[in-house]
């Protein structure tokens, strides 16, 4: 964070470390907790914010642009680099080092009435009146300060004078330290806090070598965990495991140099799912949109990157925020700040759903998209994909059907596979052809077959054909096969084209739910073509704001597509679509159980 941000300031950044040569160990995925967004609250020095209740108010609840109010960061990581009088809790800050009496006037800060841990305690008090209790209970980390190797005047511990050149004592200083957070934690009693564990400060092994063995031990002693943010490339920070943390969070720092691509949110991703790692997000004051050489587009890229990489979904999130990052974005007046945040708590919002599950009565079902596909033995428009997907318990399985050249229907998404054009080939040849599960590619004969044993609706996409006399044979074609093996009632038909849509009102039977996936024509000029209902793109709805209205008005079913990040789809149970296509239909069960 800071430590790593002075590194590029000064002009002598860390070198990339080169590819291991040979293969690429085993990715071991993201790490997670108990904690899923742990906010970083710098707090006691004598230059950082008090931490008065109103202040810490926008990082305990958030307020969207609709005027709705949600919980936000469920984790707060208390930490402090130097006292701001020129002593410093890490290597690295001020030339002089923190003494046991500014070690005791950092615990002091830390327990201080009407600020810190009593200012937020109080502060989830008074939102609980008009929220209600949450569904967790906010989590505390607290940092430890540095035993400096090499630090003589610390003071003394039980009458002997600290010597931190010595292990024994680095060790025994930091236990009592630990100790009265303990013992102070507890006898303050918060009403909505609970200790979590605690924070090493220094963000490499340079100076600490293996200390935190011992110091896990202890921790792990009184019920705690250990936790640790190592800057991008640092020393030690592979062996996190080995140096007995429980979590360790990777950084990518990103957002302080804009010189640095944007290729380095991928990387950074890329070493927290090989070691193991969780993910930091990182921003602070200058993320807002207005000021000089802002970086709202260094924010906007960390969400995009995390959102890409599958950290929401699948990883812990500490947040490094600055001195008081999130305060200064809610205070300001600039709709690109606010719809910024609105984002990012929006994410966070999801997240907390997809673990606890939505707290409202949710009407939006899901349909999957191509069948469960993301999962082992399955593909895309593959019979185990509609399996799958039954067994997962969706509502709905979208596939999409072609017309071979001999007739007959069969299930591909593109034109071409395997360098055979679908529409130009016939089934004997593309039925050879094989999907990515080994499954060849099926006839719609035999995916109706296999459905018919199924309990799910199904969603059948046909696609746009060469021709209008090409489309309307491939929708005489699939109408009557539907109705030939008894599942009419059971399947709702999509396309992209409006003169396969018109075919298909005038062929299906009467109730038949016909929804047009274009986002180029009015929902009432597609009612009056007979349609029953609209299945736009995501981006689509959000470019027309009352379309949504418009079509319940117009007494039609809702779909959209192809939404697969929690906050989207939050978006439309909130919005009452009725129905939901997805990559990730696992995620949408998870995220909407009770």
């Amino acid at each position: 964070m800071f430590h790593e941000f002075c590194r590029f300031v000064i002009g002598n950044p860390l070198r990339q470390q080169p590819a291991a040569s040979g293969k690429p160990a085993a990715e071991q995925g993201y790490r997670t907790t108990g904690i899923q967004d742990l906010a970083l609250i710098y707090q006691g020095g004598s230059h950082r914010l008090d931490w008065t209740v109103d202040e810490f108010r926008p990082y305990v609840v958030h307020r969207f642009a609709d005027g709705s109010k949600d919980w936000l960061f469920d984790g707060f990581l208390f930490l402090e680099f130097k006292d701001g009088s020129g002593r410093n809790y890490t290597v690295g800050y001020e030339k002089l080092n923190a003494r046991r009496t500014e070690w005791e006037w950092l615990l002091d800060r830390i327990f201080e009435q009407g600020k810190s841990l009593s200012a937020l305690d109080r502060c989830i008090g008074q939102e609980i009146k008009e929220l209600g209790k949450p569904a967790f209970r906010h989590q505390i980390v607290l940092g430890l300060p540095e035993a400096i190797r090499g630090q003589k005047d610390w003071g003394k511990l039980d009458g002997r004078e600290m010597d931190f050149s010595k292990e024994e004592d680095q060790i025994a200083a930091t236990k009592w330290y630990i100790g009265e957070l303990v013992e102070r934690f507890k006898a303050a009693k918060y009403k909505h806090l609970e200790l979590s564990g605690f924070y090493w400060v220094a963000e490499d092994t340079h100076h600490c070598a293996e200390l935190t063995i011992p110091l896990s031990e202890y921790i792990h002693s009184e019920g705690k965990l250990f936790y640790w943010i190592p800057y991008w490339q640092a020393k030690g920070h592979e062996e996190w495991k080995r140096l007995s943390f429980d979590v360790a969070y990777q950084q990518p720092n990103h957002f302080f140099n804009h010189s640095i691509p944007d290729s380095r949110l991928d990387e950074a991703c890329a070493t927290a799912r090989r070691h193991g790692m969780a993910m930091e997000f990182e921003f602070d004051e200058k993320a807002t949109a207005a000021i000089p050489n802002s970086s709202y587009d260094r924010m906007v890229a960390y969400i995009d990157h995390f959102e890409k990489n599958d950290v929401f979904n699948s990883s812990a999130v500490a947040y490094y925020c600055g001195n008081r990052g999130v305060l200064t974005l809610d205070e300001s007046d600039n709709p690109k700040d606010k719809a910024l945040m609105d984002r990012l708590a929006r994410i966070i919002q999801a997240r907390r759903y997809l673990k606890y599950g939505i707290p409202m009565k949710n009407k939006t079902r899901v349909v999957a998209h191509r069948g469960f596909w993301h999962t082992d033995g399955s593909a895309q428009n593959s019979i185990a994909s509609l399996l799958k997907a039954d067994q997962l318990g969706v509502y709905g399985v979208e596939f999409d059907v072609w017309m071979a050249s001999d007739g007959v229907p069969v299930l591909n998404h593109d034109g071409w596979h395997d360098g055979y054009e679908v529409q130009s080939t016939p089934s004997t040849v593309l039925t050879t052809l094989k999907l990515e599960n080994g499954e060849p590619m099926p006839t719609l004969a035999q995916y109706l077959e296999a459905a018919k044993d199924t309990k799910v609706h199904l969603v059948l996409e046909l696609k746009p054909h060469a021709t209008p006399e090409a489309e309307t044979a491939a929708a005489e074609a699939v109408v009557k096969m539907v109705g030939r093996y008894g599942l009419s009632k059971r399947v709702t038909y999509i396309s992209f084209s409006l003169h396969i849509m018109k075919e298909l009102a005038r062929l299906a039977p009467a109730k038949t739910q016909l929804m047009y996936l274009g986002g180029g024509t009015l929902p009432k000029d597609l009612k009056a073509m007979g349609l029953t209902g609209c299945d736009f793109n995501y981006g689509v709805y959000l470019n027309n704001p009352t379309w949504l209205n418009d079509i319940k008005a117009l007494k039609m079913a809702s779909n959209v597509w192809t939404v697969n990040n929690p906050a989207d789809m939050m978006w439309a149970i909130e919005n009452r679509v009725d129905f939901i296509t997805t990559d990730r239909p696992d995620l949408f069960l998870k995220l909407t159980r009770k």
